[in-house]
């Protein structure tokens, strides 16, 4: 149980508690892991790729949590049968039916309301499973006049069919968006009824769209098999129109793709998995269609259709040496071809625990890890896009290096769980914008980046406790991330954007009773880094009829911006478990109070140069302050 806004438990709100991960920030969507990029996570829904993974600015995530079966998260030691992103893995799994009985879940909140439904269609044979989620900002403004013409939905649905007791076919799917529709009038001048009115709207749409059929073979008691055919749909459009005007632009990416895994069963002990893919990745960023006197400044584009296919092959065991010492040993081969060219890469990885006691064990893990796609953004146009580009010749397969160490140590007396990591991490062939590049409406878009490396370093530590009336974590990352970069910085190694030196999540659930708890988050972070200008100076211009105004920068990202730290808090009070007859409740509630923020402190999430006489000055403006918020929950 985590506060979260509207009483849901936000998986990936979890997940940003967790040492060695963090939300980039309050109007940031995506995790940030191990000095990594947004990027680099490999975030899987029933094994398809999720691009975009937050709603209203990162402050929901996609997840559907009623309709969320179980997350697995990677930070490193990656098994072979996971690649294609450099500095993590979430995989997500979604309920899969009730084939027994039909089950009902669902909440009301100030914001969202949210229902899932599961159940067998034939029992024992075919189930399924359906869950929605819909915000109704929009709505509720409507009632009192004013007009916030946005709100976001999710569909989760999946089938379960039992072929027989050796085969089983299912077949997920995902569908959300983000929509904005703002429609208005300017002008009218000072008369009421002049008509000299010029209508206007503007909005956006972003979405994906998973699908995923997996066919489940056990060939014998030893061995089974997984034949997976996926699809992934991401895209966003924004338009505008203004007097006789209109603007349209969109990107888009869209994956297909088809995998084979297996699992073998040599003996106790041993376990191997083995198995290949191949997905093809349509990229189509940057179409544009305009009409109207637009036209004079920006043409219509049809955006360049560009493909790639990746593939891979691997290999991995589990084994147990002894029953202290378990390692878990892979290979994976993968690559991408992009205009007949083909890009390789090996990727070894290892891993092993070693029980010291009943209590203590010790970890180490080693891998290298490929991405073959880049996402990029504008550095002029302050948009809620990503857009997404295969490998090129002058735009390398980014590859990385990992190496942790961690300790774990349970204390029986106090159900107190202590680890401890420490991970080392080099990544090569990155990519960042030139200085004043423009990557929105731009084909030429590898002229715009340059390439460069970089590392990152640091200490993980949790303290966690499973058991008992008072459960919870603390959890505290002390890191460093750096880039290098020939063309940037004047050569000179700089801070990575969000590196942050201290992290820190505290998480605590107190039972006051078996029918009410309270719980609470603090989350601390070091401020986020920026290039700032440091000073001006004023020169006569060319013509010397002025003046012209001439900024100097500190170093790339040498500045911090403001710490940010957050208190969360919630009540949850449930129902009798039992009812007047003594018998377990089938109709079991849940009423949440709480607030976002409690002390209004609005996290900085961008920087604002405000002119001020002469001189300027900085604005750290905020995005979400002291935000109350209640829920009732259901379930029968």
């Amino acid at each position: 149980m985590v506060p979260v806004l509207g009483g849901e438990t936000d998986i990936l709100k979890v997940a940003q508690l967790m040492p060695g991960i963090s939300q980039g920030g309050e109007g940031t969507t995506g995790l940030f892991v191990r000095g990594g990029t947004a990027d680099q996570n490999l975030i899987l829904l029933d094994e398809a790729v999720v691009y975009n993974t937050g709603h209203l600015f990162g402050f929901f995530s996609v997840f559907n949590p009623d309709a969320i079966r179980d997350m697995t998260i990677i930070k490193g030691g990656f098994p072979a049968q996971y690649g294609g992103r450099l500095s993590s893995v979430l995989d997500i799994r979604m309920k899969e039916g009730n084939k027994e009985k039909f089950h009902f879940k669902g909440g009301i909140g100030l914001l969202s309301s949210r229902l899932h439904v599961e159940g067998p269609i034939v029992r024992d044979k075919l189930s399924f499973s359906i869950a929605g989620r819909r915000t109704y900002i929009d709505q509720i403004f409507r009632t009192v006049g004013v007009k916030i013409p946005y709100y976001f939905y999710d569909i989760n649905a999946k089938l379960n069919y039992k072929i027989s007791d050796k085969d089983r076919i299912f077949f997920s799917s995902y569908f959300g968006d983000d929509v904005l529709k703002v429609n208005g009038e300017s002008g009218g001048g000072d008369d009421a009824d002049s008509t000299d009115t010029e209508l206007f709207n503007f909005g956006f749409r972003l979405g994906n769209f998973t699908q995923t059929l997996r066919w489940n073979h056990l060939f014998n008691d030893r061995l089974f098999a997984n034949f997976t055919a996926l699809h992934t749909f991401f895209k966003y459009n924004i338009n505008g129109a203004f007097v006789n005007n209109s603007l349209l632009i969109k990107s888009q990416i869209r994956d297909l793709g088809t995998k084979a895994d297996f699992d073998y069963f040599v003996r106790p002990g041993t376990h191997l998995k083995f198995g290949g893919g191949v997905v093809w990745h349509g990229f189509r960023p940057n179409v544009v269609a305009t009409e109207g006197q637009i036209t004079e400044f920006l043409s219509s584009q049809k955006g360049t259709q560009l493909n790639s296919q990746e593939m891979s092959v691997y290999g991995g065991a589990d084994h147990e040496i002894s029953t202290r010492l378990k390692v878990n040993v892979g290979l994976r081969l993968s690559g991408t071809t992009v205009k007949n060219a083909f890009y390789p890469g090996v990727e070894p990885r290892l891993s092993g625990r070693y029980t010291l006691t009943e209590n203590s064990s010790l970890k180490a893990g080693y891998s290298r890890m490929y991405q073959y796609m880049h996402r990029v953004s504008s550095s002029t146009v302050a948009l809620p896009t990503d857009l997404w580009y295969p490998v090129t010749s002058q735009v390398r397969p980014q590859n990385a290096d990992q190496l942790a160490i961690g300790y774990h140590q349970f204390i029986p007396g106090i159900k107190l769980g202590i680890t401890v990591e420490t991970y080392y991490k080099r990544m090569r062939n990155l990519i960042e914008y030139r200085e004043g590049a423009n990557l929105v409406l731009n084909d030429e878009f590898e002229d715009e980046l340059v390439t460069g490396s970089g590392d990152s370093y640091g200490f993980e530590f949790l303290f966690r406790r499973k058991r008992g009336r008072l459960t919870g974590w603390v959890g505290y990352t002390l890191s460093w991330a750096r880039r290098d970069f020939a063309d940037l910085n004047y050569g000179k190694p700089y801070w990575a954007k969000y590196d942050r030196r201290h992290d820190v999540s505290v998480v605590g659930i107190f039972e006051i009773t078996p029918r009410i708890s309270f719980s609470g988050v603090f989350i601390y972070q070091s401020g986020r880094r920026f290039t700032a200008q440091l000073a001006q100076y004023f020169m006569p211009n060319a013509s010397l009829t002025g003046v012209d105004i001439i900024p100097i920068y500190s170093d790339r990202n040498a500045i911090k911006m403001p710490s940010t730290h957050r208190l969360d808090l919630n009540m949850v009070f449930k129902s009798k478990p039992l009812n007047k007859k003594g018998e377990p409740r089938r109709f079991k509630t849940e009423w949440h109070l709480g607030a976002y923020n409690v002390y209004n402190r609005a996290s900085p999430y961008r920087i604002n140069i405000v002119a001020e006489g002469a001189g300027y000055k900085y604005q750290t403006p905020g995005l979400f302050g002291f935000l109350p918020f209640f829920a009732y929950n259901f379930e029968f």
